[in-house]
């Protein structure tokens, strides 16, 4: 009687400190997606986001984890991939910081050099600690219905929030944004529309992977419907040119793992593939090609995209190894001339362009305010170099290897990568919660009983 007494007050206990870590992880998936936080007025970019608040729960957990195992724990080849990158980037950011310094070059503008490196360094260290915070989440909650309705519940206050913005557009929450100013477009939690879309595919391809673990069809039916409510609401509402072109990218590259049609499910899936790609092209394509060659005409986005990409690679041809967190932004304006001289050449011999304009590239040559590339994977090779070409390997290698066993989670990573192009990756923080749900739940090396450590609350 004593036994059995005790076993279901274990076995309640257990049941009762995964929902407190469930409810826990919705907090945290909130704080994950909310990337206009109104902190950033008062303490700039690194307050953009919430999770910068915990900092202090992340490193107290680390001492409390290592107090009790002696060691670190859950180091998977994501974490090893990360912690490698983040000592080779503080090495190279230092030396080239000291190297400056002896030249004489201490600032630019108004920004310390060496003050630069280190915060854009915390901002690595934060995603490293923030995806050890996951892997320690994940292991708390065994129940993957309890993963679901956290995931699930953050995805319909997403919907929400979307719904809501469609309503009382343009002047929709503005209590939660950093700026009250009137935004016509679907930006969520975000600053700005551009910046949603992985946050849907993401959440969306969690979302429909966890709703396998659900027992009623009626459930799962429901979750289909809902999901998809809210992608394609999301669709339609969105006028993003990047999402619209990286979709039809990840739609085109996922049939290929479905290429043998000799099972009728793969036929079947690149039917679908075709028809959606197809869709997608006839409805939205012909104003996101209007609108890009509005903005080569009349505007400057896609010249401060390709040039700033352009001074990326030309700092990299020169410095293989990088040029760090630091003194990068001596290089912008170093290669600035060279690279919009190679983009005039280029806009002309391709599109007859004989003048750009390049008012708001030219900008970075007179600010040391949020000067960087227009795309997280060259910010990042502009940093590190080949070390940072090898990170983004192994990474993507490592991710695609292990998603391959579930279509929405390959969709949704296969979206991710191709995004990574276009958006900036210190504050995208729904882009590490993927990569570690990934390797925590998918990684054919995973093992839920080695790698679970139940903590007391």
């Amino acid at each position: 009687m004593e036994a059995n007494h005790s076993n279901g007050s274990g076995a309640a206990a257990s049941k009762g400190r995964q929902l407190l870590f469930s409810v826990y992880l919705m907090f945290l998936l909130v704080m994950t997606v909310y990337q206009d936080f109104p902190l950033v007025n008062m303490v700039g970019e690194i307050g953009r986001t919430p999770v910068i608040l915990m900092l202090p729960v992340f490193l107290g957990c680390e001492l409390l984890l290592l107090s009790r195992h002696k060691r670190l724990v859950y180091m998977t080849k994501l974490q090893k991939y990360m912690t490698l990158f983040v000592i080779y980037i503080t090495v190279v950011s230092l030396l080239y910081v000291y190297i400056h310094f002896l030249l004489g070059s201490y600032t630019y503008g108004s920004e310390n050099l060496l003050s630069k490196a280190v915060k854009i360094i915390i901002y690595l260290v934060l995603i490293l600690l923030y995806i050890r915070h996951l892997y320690f989440v994940f292991s708390q909650i065994a129940s993957r219905r309890l993963l679901f309705v956290s995931f699930f519940s953050v995805t319909m206050l997403l919907f929400g929030i979307m719904l809501i913005e469609l309503v009382t557009a343009p002047y929709a929450l503005p209590f939660l944004h950093s700026k009250a100013a009137p935004y016509w477009r679907v930006r969520l939690l975000t600053s700005e529309s551009s910046t949603t879309g992985t946050i849907v595919m993401v959440f969306a391809g969690i979302c429909l992977y966890l709703a396998s673990s659900l027992k009623s069809s009626l459930f799962k039916a429901a979750t289909y419907g809902l999901i998809g409510a809210f992608f394609l609401n999301y669709l339609v509402a969105t006028s993003s040119k990047g999402f619209y072109l990286v979709l039809l990218a990840t739609m085109a590259f996922a049939m290929l793992k479905f290429m043998d049609i000799r099972k009728k499910r793969n036929f079947l899936l690149i039917a679908a593939g075709c028809a959606a790609i197809y869709i997608v092209a006839v409805t939205f394509m012909p104003a996101v090609i209007s609108s890009l060659n509005n903005d080569m005409e009349n505007y400057t986005s896609s010249y401060t995209r390709f040039g700033t990409i352009l001074i990326s690679l030309v700092t990299i041809a020169t410095n293989p190894f990088g040029v760090g967190t630091g003194a990068f932004l001596l290089y912008f304006e170093k290669n600035m001339q060279t690279c919009i001289q190679i983009l005039s050449d280029f806009y002309y011999q391709v599109f007859g362009i004989s003048e750009i304009n390049t008012g708001e590239l030219m900008m970075y040559a007179n600010t040391d305010k949020n000067v960087a590339v227009k795309s997280g994977v060259f910010q990042w090779i502009m940093y590190g170099g080949i070390g940072a070409v090898l990170f983004f390997f192994a990474l993507a290698r490592n991710m695609l290897a292990s998603a391959k066993r579930d279509m929405w989670i390959y969709v949704a990573l296969l979206f991710v990568l191709f995004s990574l192009l276009f958006i900036s990756l210190e504050i995208k923080y729904e882009v590490w919660l993927l990569f570690a749900f990934i390797s925590f739940f998918m990684h054919q090396q995973h093992k839920p009983a080695s790698t679970s450590t139940e903590v007391s609350v």
